[in-house]
């Protein structure tokens, strides 16, 4: 019996390469399609993504099969980047975790999109980190330095820098200590500021807020993290102020785009103070330029009137209720989750010994509605960048592939 020749089964092994591609999109597209399944609150986000592989595959695929495989294994590895963080909601030990995280950020970020006429842009996406402190990315970010390894190609890099949605790390011991999860109010706080296009317009309160001379500058740099931590008191109430100090205790000194941990604090404090008019009180004074007035941006609203989540502002009921053993009776994830947190700061034996944390997560998903968060397959505007992405993403694993096969030809020559 004769067996196929090289020619074949690297034919052969090629069109598996491309096939499994295809196939796995295709099977993640069904999973979040799933009613009650753990992807379908991330059906937009599959969509997206399977939108972009799609569209750059489909581009690859007009390559000579000589020039093929090294592109479709750069795809691979950008996939998996993804996939990695959505396989985890799968798996019973961290899915309840990462739905209640998902369900906090989508409570905080939620009424910006729909002040500013943004309703149906994807959500951030949070996901388990290495690291020991969240962090955020926004869309159309480099993630190069999150993929588990480089990618094959230089295009392979150039393209990874270009996020087709926010994403936000929390690092893994979070899974166990849900008062820390607050900080995810923090980091959606910059992905409203970047999807709702808001930089210009602070910085325009910041200068006309009335600061000392020489100290516009300083406030500048230091200006998003400022915003963000603002937009998380507006909706996680002071248990945000309180999880905040814990984490600075043992943080590192503030440098950079961070203010000094004091100043931080003073900043969070602001939001709750009674508005005054001291200009020797910096935090006060930036606290009132940002919040004073109504934006653009957002319809017209003022951050206290899209943002803030009133029920966190006095969680002393729901606390009552959960160190007695009972439901926090929290109508909002924000409102649940912060209970959860002034639970534990005011008795954490009481919070181990009667199981705040999963009576809390069970609260919090419990109250999710019914349904995928996007009624469409994708929001238009992300349907496009994600085409938009994926060319780009063939384009250059294409003029790589091509370099490469013109260096091969001229060395064999």
């Amino acid at each position: 019996m004769t067996g196929a020749d090289y020619e074949q089964r690297s034919r052969a092994r090629l069109r598996h390469l491309k096939d499994s591609l295809d196939r796995e999109t295709t099977c993640w597209e069904k999973a979040a399609a799933e009613p009650n399944k753990p992807l379908e609150k991330h059906h937009s986000q599959v969509a997206c993504l399977t939108r972009l592989i799609r569209t750059s595959l489909s581009d690859l695929s007009r390559l000579p099969d000589s020039e093929l495989a090294e592109p479709i294994l750069d795809l691979h590895h950008v996939w998996d980047f993804f996939r990695s963080k959505l396989v985890l909601r799968c798996l019973p030990q961290y899915q309840e975790f990462l739905d209640t995280a998902d369900e906090l950020a989508w409570a905080c970020y939620r009424p910006a999109l729909e002040a500013a006429g943004l309703p149906s842009s994807i959500p951030p996406l949070v996901f388990l980190s290495r690291d020991a402190v969240p962090f955020t990315l926004a869309r159309g970010s480099d993630y190069r330095g999150l993929l588990p390894s480089g990618v094959r190609t230089r295009p392979g890099a150039d393209a990874v820098r270009r996020l087709p949605f926010p994403i936000i790390g929390v690092p893994w011991y979070q899974t166990e200590h849900l008062p820390d999860v607050l900080a995810v109010a923090h980091e959606v706080g910059h992905h409203i500021e970047d999807d709702c296009e808001m930089t210009r317009a602070l910085q325009a309160r910041l200068r006309a807020g009335g600061l000392p001379a020489g100290r516009q500058s300083v406030w500048e740099g230091w200006l998003g993290e400022v915003f963000a931590d603002v937009c998380a008191c507006l909706a996680c109430g002071p248990a945000y102020v309180a999880t905040l100090s814990d984490a600075l205790e043992t943080a590192p000194t503030a440098v950079g785009a961070y203010p000094p941990k004091d100043v931080r604090l003073a900043v969070c404090h602001a939001v709750f103070a009674s508005p005054g008019s001291d200009p020797s009180d910096e935090p006060g004074t930036v606290v009132r330029a940002l919040t004073s007035d109504g934006y653009a941006a957002l319809g017209g609203g003022k951050l206290s009137e899209v943002l803030q989540c009133h029920e966190t502002l006095d969680t002393g009921l729901a606390v009552g209720n959960l160190l007695a053993g009972m439901p926090s009776s929290a109508v909002d994830a924000r409102e649940a989750l912060a209970a959860a947190a002034d639970a534990f700061s005011q008795n954490p034996d009481a919070y181990d010994r009667l199981g705040v944390q999963a009576r809390v997560i069970t609260e919090v998903l419990e109250g999710r509605p019914d349904g995928s968060r996007a009624a469409g397959s994708v929001p238009s505007g992300a349907a496009e960048r994600a085409v938009d992405v994926g060319h780009l993403l063939a384009g250059l694993l294409s003029a790589s592939a091509s370099a490469s096969a013109h260096g091969r030809a001229v060395l064999t020559a």
